[in-house]
């Protein structure tokens, strides 16, 4: 199974064309996809990226609520109605709507972001502080788990 993986910092253009990375244009190929899925996080902190099987994927979640059911109404709401589908031109660019980049304030330069099936894109400084957060908070858990399985051995 082909990953995202890894940080790559990429220049944006005033016109919002960004390169993907070579490796994530790749993973994309190898599922068939010449295009990718761009929607805002829900936070509105960066962008999703996926390919069209995440997408088909999370539709099939969000077809598993009760038809009639707020939380379908939500999910298909917060999730599809944002989500654009972007050709990869030849040079291995796609181009962001502005008012995407605006949302993440993104600006110049962005962070594409590997999570395994599907990616991030962030405001460089903004994914670095995040990631410093996220690490902390996986070391106390780490420390809490570690303290409390002491607790119960001794």
């Amino acid at each position: 199974m082909a990953l995202f993986l890894s940080t790559y910092v990429n220049k944006v253009d005033k016109k919002g064309r960004v390169s993907v990375p070579a490796k994530f244009r790749a993973v994309l190929a190898s599922k068939g996809f010449d295009s990718v899925v761009l929607l805002p996080t829900v936070n509105g902190d960066a962008i999703d990226a996926c390919g069209m099987d995440v997408m088909e994927g999370l539709l099939e979640k969000i077809g598993g609520f009760d038809p009639l059911s707020e939380d379908r109404e939500s999910f298909a709401d917060a999730l599809m109605s944002d989500a654009i589908e972007l050709p990869i031109d030849g040079d291995g660019r796609i181009m962001i709507p502005l008012p995407m980049l605006e949302n993440a304030d993104i600006e110049g330069q962005c962070a594409f972001v590997g999570r395994g099936d599907s990616f991030q894109i962030w405001q460089p400084e903004a994914f670095e502080i995040r990631k410093k957060q996220a690490r902390a908070r996986a070391a106390k858990k780490r420390a809490d788990s570690s303290s409390s399985k002491e607790e119960v051995d001794g």
